[in-house]
């Protein structure tokens, strides 16, 4: 099977119907993105101990991502979208190796049991932190998906300059729809407590 007899459509279509060998093909077709975006961002981040396999098998997993989470009807090219879950997954990978490298990571420090035993926190401030956190994204998820995938990126430390990277979005209306929505949060968190 050549990728070029098959456009994207109709090998996702393929893929969705569990046609191994049209996974395969589609595979075979983006692997060269894969690995020279994987390259990019090695090149950028080689000294903090991880192999360049390492960054193409996280290219493996945004693909994989994108071929089960790709819409057709969202007016957008697959390729369009793979180099966006590719860049997001590489974005998130390079935070996360880089926060690991410049921080002692705290579990090591302190026994998770400890804090939960303390005698200052109790099982009902437990209950409520996660009932507080499921109302905040109860809140987040009642808004438009530009909104929600601001607040999502900003949650997870990325930057204005990354989500308008990643989003196509200025920084400047970024950072006006993430305010907007946490003042959202606020109002309607004082109203419902």
């Amino acid at each position: 099977m050549n990728y070029k007899q098959y456009n994207d459509y109709e090998l996702i279509y393929m893929v969705r119907e569990k046609d191994d060998d049209s996974y395969d093909v589609l595979f075979q077709k983006y692997i060269p993105i894969i690995k020279k975006i994987a390259m990019n961002y090695y090149q950028n981040y080689s000294s903090y101990g991880y192999d360049l396999d390492d960054f193409i098998q996280e290219g493996y997993l945004a693909f994989q991502s994108a071929v089960l989470h790709y819409n057709e009807n969202k007016d957008a090219l697959f390729y369009t979208f793979l180099v966006l879950c590719l860049h997001r997954c590489f974005i998130s990978f390079c935070k996360k190796i880089s926060c690991d490298k410049k921080n002692i990571n705290q579990d090591y420090l302190i026994p998770i049991d400890s804090v939960f035993l303390a005698d200052d926190y109790s099982l009902e401030d437990s209950l409520f932190n996660n009932e507080l956190i499921h109302m905040i994204w109860d809140i987040v998820y009642s808004n438009p998906f530009e909104s929600i995938c601001v607040f999502e990126l900003r949650w997870n430390h990325f930057t204005y300059h990354e989500i308008q990277i990643l989003l196509g979005i200025s920084p400047r209306k970024s950072q006006k729809i993430y305010h907007n929505l946490l003042f959202s949060i606020q109002n309607k968190l004082r109203t419902s407590l």
